[in-house]
This record gives structure tokens, C-alpha cells and sequence, in this order.
């Protein structure tokens, strides 16, 4: 479907990030140290997936973990690296852009985050939208 799949140009994980128990649900992403808003967090390979592929996820255990994306040919994309680990906030402290012909989605932080603090997007796009998901965070 893609010819650059196993070709990525960039990827981007720093260690200061780490997955832990989180208090909004499950597992999040944490800081190990503080990011300034418009920081690169991380820059993450994604697998694209057409309509078909994404029926395929609905009753799978990958349900909670795509991204929509508003293309023809790619209707979803799973994040690899800790991109689908982000978990959703209504206001978020940081944002997400997709970008396919490179086949990465990068985390970029929105507000001061702080050493501790526990990174989230808002799975809607922009990080102040307070319209419901469009799945139940709690699935």
C-alpha cells in the first residue's frame, strides 16, 4: 500500500518520557522532565489503514488505540512508539499532527508541562475541544 513503509526519514522518542499506571485511565505517558509549549515530545512511525482495515479494528483490541485520519486512502493510522499511549484530555497539554507522507505523527506540547505530569492530547485534535470522542475512553 505504501512504499516508504520501512523507509522512515525520522523518528523521534526521547527518554524523557515514560509509561506508568495513570490516573485518567490505564497506562499514559509521563515527563521525566518539563517540555515548553511548541517542544517536540515525540515523533513516532505510524501504520496507515484503509475503510476495510478499519472495520477490521472495531471489534479488536487496537479499538482504543487509532487515530482518524481525513484521507481516501488511509481512513486510520496506529501510532507505534508510545503515540497511542497518549490518553485524551478535554484540555490537553499537548497536540498531535499527522503527517502520511512520511508515515510519523509527532507530539507537540501545547502548555508547560512539568516533570511528573502525565502527557495527553485530546483525541479530537485540538486540544481544547470539549465535544465528545468519537469512542468511549472507558471501553
Amino acid at each position: 500500500m505504501f512504499a516508504n513503509f520501512f523507509t522512515r526519514k525520522r523518528n523521534y522518542k526521547p527518554l524523557q518520557l515514560e509509561v506508568r499506571a495513570s490516573s485518567i485511565h490505564g497506562t499514559g505517558v509521563f515527563a521525566k522532565t518539563q517540555f515548553k509549549p511548541g517542544q517536540l515530545i515525540e515523533v513516532a512511525p505510524v501504520i496507515p489503514m484503509d475503510d476495510r482495515e478499519k472495520d477490521l479494528l472495531r471489534n479488536s483490541s487496537l479499538h482504543s488505540y487509532y487515530f482518524l485520519v481525513n484521507n481516501k486512502a488511509v481512513s486510520v493510522v496506529v501510532g507505534l512508539g508510545y503515540a497511542s499511549l497518549y490518553n485524551h484530555a478535554s484540555h490537553a497539554n499537548a497536540r498531535y499532527s499527522i503527517n502520511l507522507s512520511e508515515l510519523s505523527i509527532s507530539i507537540i506540547a501545547c502548555k508547560s508541562i512539568s516533570t511528573g505530569e502525565e502527557i495527553t492530547i485530546n483525541y479530537n485534535g485540538s486540544p481544547d475541544d470539549m465535544s465528545p470522542v468519537y469512542f468511549s475512553c472507558n471501553s
